[in-house]
């Protein structure tokens, strides 16, 4: 008798493993899609808090054009590989 249950006990124990592989799997599969939802409403709540920042409290000092032109210009030296021979 003793012989017949270990082995019915030994044929379930995988199927309990995998039913609980599966199951473990699908609650990470749900909190995954909760962190995603609530990262994209954090997100977006961010966004729209900068873009009502931008557009009611516009920036004091603005870039005239020579600051722009400034910014673009690079500054310094290039050094090309035959310089170095």
């Amino acid at each position: 008798m003793q012989n017949q249950q270990t082995g019915f006990l030994g044929r379930l124990v995988p199927f309990i493993g995998m039913g609980i592989f599966i199951v473990l799997i699908i609650v990470g599969l749900i909190f995954l899609s909760y962190l995603i939802v609530i990262g994209a409403l954090i997100g977006f709540v961010l966004f729209v808090l900068a873009y009502l920042k931008n557009r009611f409290f516009p920036n004091k000092y603005p870039t005239t054009k020579s600051q722009q032109s400034e910014d673009q210009s690079h500054h310094g030296k290039t050094y090309d590989h035959d310089e170095f021979k």
